[in-house]
């Protein structure tokens, strides 16, 4: 499963239109005269950074929050965990 969508439901007018988004974000580029694409150095830095982010920072702090609760108290507990996460990481002062 590919973004929630079977890959048999996923057409090329679809990864035509997820290939164009990413190319107008700069996060990959076509090589000349063929159907291939690579990251862009900016892709790259920016694909690095939100790994780094899901497994020091979000993947923890939703660790921190224990067994599912109803929406409201979960999220302040998740809220409160980032903070001290991030706080902890120097992200933010």
């Amino acid at each position: 499963m590919l973004l929630s969508i079977p890959l048999e439901e996923y057409t090329s007018a679809r990864m035509t239109y997820d290939l164009g988004r990413l190319v107008g974000h700069g996060l990959i580029e076509r090589i000349a005269k063929s159907h291939r694409y690579r990251l862009t150095p900016d892709g790259l830095r920016r694909c690095a950074f939100l790994t780094k982010l899901a497994d020091r920072v979000l993947d923890p702090g939703l660790a921190r929050c224990g067994p599912p609760e109803p929406p409201g108290p979960r999220w302040a507990s998740f809220d409160r965990s980032l903070g001290v996460l991030i706080r902890h990481a120097n992200l933010a002062t």
